[in-house]
């Protein structure tokens, strides 16, 4: 028996998608509104005995697998993963070979990202200073500090190595994770002495972290990322995206900026449907993730030279997976974050203002090129 069907055996698909839609029995199958459309008349059928469900108002059906990328904008792996957690199945198991990470262990590494994430959100209760930052500069509410799970690292050395080696993890495994360093032998934290950010795969995880300075230091990088690890890979990751699905699917397209922050803060005023990509690095495969969700993207980088760059290199990106690309151009140069801070209704206008892709390429090389 592969993973599949072993899944299958272990879960009843009536009991995982009601988890999404409410069903009632009638005869032999379930029926419920389909989570697809806006319908008011059920057409959404469950079939316990064949093991697979249709939506007549959406035109689409198929089996636990197919609902689960269906509804929440995963591929298989992602679909396959999330099942077997629900069903208690070791995917290492039917592995064919022994490279990379085992179950057991990835299962151990969201552990300790999700506990890290918790004792920074118990340590920002204690530090008024970051507390400060996050309300009064960053003019955020506690809800949004609460949906975003934002933290604070102490600056005193192995606040969090200690705290999860008596939760009984070794110091290779928070190495591996990405939350230790090694200095002098000496096991210590990656972050310290600054705001946490957690950084959360699509079915809100936390994988790793963006660590933000109180106080901007010449000496000192401003932005800190978890390293590259097992769970964290910035070229697949697009922050935000948990809580952007919904909101994406509804208003039929997403918003892509560069800071984590500016996703906070569009968030905190109802722009919901706005995510991140790792600074300006877009890639195809965070560009497919979208195009799940939605047929268009909205692209609002910096207008900087580097934004420019970066949004000139995401347009043949984008021609690749079939998303239709616009571009919003920010007034003043500003970034989302302080354009919100200015007046909200100016960050809404400007993404209802976005331009088609190949427009704005001609009013880039317009401006650079003597065209007379």
């Amino acid at each position: 028996m592969d993973a599949v069907q072993e899944i299958k055996s272990r879960l009843n698909i009536e009991d995982v998608l009601s988890e999404y839609v409410q069903l009632k029995r009638t005869g032999s199958n379930f029926k419920g509104l389909s989570p697809f459309s806006n319908e008011k008349t059920p057409s959404f059928i469950v079939s316990p005995e064949k093991q697979i469900w249709h939506d007549f108002s959406a035109g689409k059906g198929g089996d636990m697998f197919t609902f689960i990328m269906e509804v929440e904008s995963v591929d298989f792996k992602g679909a396959l993963e999330l099942l077997a957690r629900k069903a208690g199945v070791d995917l290492e198991q039917y592995q064919k070979s022994n490279t990379g990470a085992s179950g057991a262990d990835k299962e151990r590494l969201y552990k300790a990202n999700e506990l890290a994430a918790r004792f920074y959100q118990t340590q920002l209760k204690a530090s008024k200073k970051a507390f400060e930052y996050l309300v009064k500069k960053r003019q955020f509410s506690k809800e949004t500090i609460l949906d975003f799970q934002i933290g604070y690292s102490p600056n005193n050395g192995a606040a969090l190595t200690e705290y999860l080696q008596k939760k009984g993890f070794s110091a290779a495994e928070l190495k591996s994770a990405g939350l230790s360093i090694v200095r002098s032998g000496q096991a210590m934290d990656m972050f310290r002495g600054r705001v946490m950010i957690p950084l959360c795969d699509g079915f809100g995880r936390p994988i790793g972290f963006t660590a933000r300075l109180l106080d901007d230091q010449d000496n000192a990088p401003k932005y800190i990322n978890t390293p590259s690890t097992k769970l964290y890979d910035k070229s697949r990751h697009v922050y935000g995206l948990h809580l952007a699905k919904k909101a994406i699917k509804d208003s039929k397209f997403s918003v892509l900026v560069e800071g984590n922050l500016d996703v906070i803060a569009s968030h905190q005023v109802g722009q919901k449907n706005v995510v991140a990509t790792a600074g300006t690095a877009l890639t195809e495969y965070q560009l497919k993730n979208l195009a799940r969700l939605a047929p268009e993207a909205r692209l609002a980088f910096d207008q900087d030279q580097a934004g420019l760059t970066a949004t000139e290199r995401a347009i043949p990106i984008a021609s690749k997976t079939g998303l239709n690309l616009e571009i919003i151009v920010i007034p003043s140069g500003k970034d989302p974050d302080e354009l919100i801070k200015k007046d909200p209704k100016l960050w809404e206008e400007a993404i209802g203002k976005s331009q088609p892709a190949f427009d704005w390429l001609l009013e880039l090389y317009q401006a650079k090129l003597n065209l007379s």
